[in-house]
């Protein structure tokens, strides 16, 4: 059977839904139980979340995910199979108080800081409440000052994907407590893409890209996919990857309805907008080493700068720095044309490295910019999940648990520990698989 003629077979054993990281993830571990796995993509682009930008700096700049959270991480298996060099930095290195126009490097001045440090990381150690509060109140309760909740909203929060009163405390416990990547990042030496590039080997003519699935009929004996121009596809299994908000608007129907405790945790698991400036700059004009700033009281929550080593001469590189803001900051941001977002973006970083002598160093820099808005991606519509207010306990692995053994569910949302980051998204692609494995077992052992 030639490659083209295994992606137009109109039945096959299993399909994947979804080209991102779970979903490629899930097609690479069953290649070798499967011959004719099927791989469709509702929009045009193979990777999900993984995008970039190349027409900024020298340099690819990642769109969406851009670290390998904690040196620890289940990843570095790929990042080494695929051969990519790393740099570790530890996060924050600087901070940058608004109100105060304050920078500093040396966190374990502040006492504030160091408070609001100690009270996340002993958010495990407690039992969750019976009845699930956000962080906000959480942080009020326990004496937080004003400064204190500014300094966790641009970090915590911000890091969170979201905004202090959508964390929900719960599972910031279950996150804390089952966390073991480590809290260094992680930088590549190459594009994202190259692990994207990775998964994709071996899939070659399996993946169908814009083909949206509309509706998902199933039995206990298969399920039969109806995609674009009244086309369908035919599986024994069916393995579903796509963003938890593709679920929650109900992009994709289910014929039958999903059972009601998988309906239920699709509604109470969240996932907020995300919002980077992509800025280039002609020169730096930020102190030597510096990595990540967050900020309180500011327009722009974090920024960092990073490049490819090699990827230009020093004489003629331009400079990359790029801002990044999530929950309802960056709600607010999709509101605002990209023009004023630049113009802001840049007051800021002239208010925090100006100088008497140089008064506007990122506006007098500046060559060009990047607003990517993750919640006006086709398909995507948002960030990531996070720890969400009113989420019980086991909504994950209601999510995540198969239907009649026919259906499978995979991405970051379905990971138990709460972990939005990559290595979740490739988690889940590999538990799914196993799951489609030992379902395909238990069949067999029937006949």
């Amino acid at each position: 059977m030639t490659q083209k003629t295994i992606a137009e077979k109109q039945d096959c054993s299993v399909i994947v839904i979804g080209a991102g990281l779970s979903g490629l993830q899930a097609a690479q571990s069953l290649r070798k139980y499967y011959s004719d796995i099927i791989v469709v993509e509702a929009s045009g682009h193979i990777g999900g979340r993984v995008r970039q930008v190349e027409d900024i700096v020298d340099w690819p700049v990642q769109l969406g995910p851009e670290f390998v959270h904690g040196a620890k991480s289940s990843l570095k298996r790929i990042i080494e199979e695929v051969g990519c060099q790393t740099r570790e930095y530890n996060w924050p290195d600087y901070w940058y108080f608004g109100e105060e126009r304050l920078l500093i490097k040396d966190a374990e001045e502040d006492e504030d800081l160091q408070r609001v440090h100690e009270l996340f990381a002993a958010v495990g150690k407690t039992a969750p409440p019976r009845t699930d509060i956000s962080a906000m109140q959480w942080l009020k309760e326990q004496g937080a000052s004003k400064r204190m909740v500014a300094i966790a909203e641009a970090c915590y929060a911000n890091d969170f994907g979201c905004s202090l009163s959508q964390l929900g405390l719960c599972e910031m416990i279950t996150e804390n407590q089952r966390w073991d990547s480590g809290d260094t990042y992680l930088i590549l030496d190459r594009s994202l893409s190259t692990i994207v590039e990775h998964l994709q080997k071996g899939l070659e003519g399996r993946i169908r890209t814009h083909w949206p699935v509309s509706l998902v009929e199933h039995s206990k004996t298969g399920v039969l996919l109806h995609g674009p121009s009244r086309q369908t596809l035919r599986a024994r299994h069916v393995i579903i990857t796509v963003p938890i908000l593709a679920l929650q608007n109900q992009s994709i129907a289910f014929n039958p309805a999903l059972p009601r405790d998988k309906h239920a945790a699709i509604s109470r698991i969240q996932m907020s907008n995300a919002v980077k400036v992509i800025l280039a700059f002609s020169r730096p004009f930020w102190p030597d080493g510096f990595f990540d700033v967050v900020c309180t009281d500011c327009f722009i929550p974090e920024f960092w700068v990073t490049s490819y080593p090699g990827s230009a001469s020093a004489s003629q590189a331009l400079h990359c720095m790029v801002g990044f803001v999530a929950g309802k900051k960056a709600e607010d941001m999709s509101h605002m044309r990209p023009s004023n977002i630049i113009t802001n973006t840049l007051n800021q970083l002239d208010q925090m490295f100006g100088c008497q002598q140089r008064p506007r160093p990122a506006t007098g820099a500046f060559v060009r910019a990047h607003v990517a808005d993750w919640s006006k991606v086709p398909w995507i519509g948002g960030a990531y999940s996070y720890p969400s207010l009113g989420v019980r306990p086991g909504d994950r692995e209601a999510l995540a648990h198969p239907v009649r053994d026919v259906l499978f569910f995979a991405g970051e949302a379905t990971h138990p520990a709460v972990n939005p980051c990559m290595q979740a998204a490739l988690e889940t692609g590999e538990r799914t698989a196993a799951q489609v494995v030992a379902a395909r077992d238990r069949t067999c052992s029937k006949l």
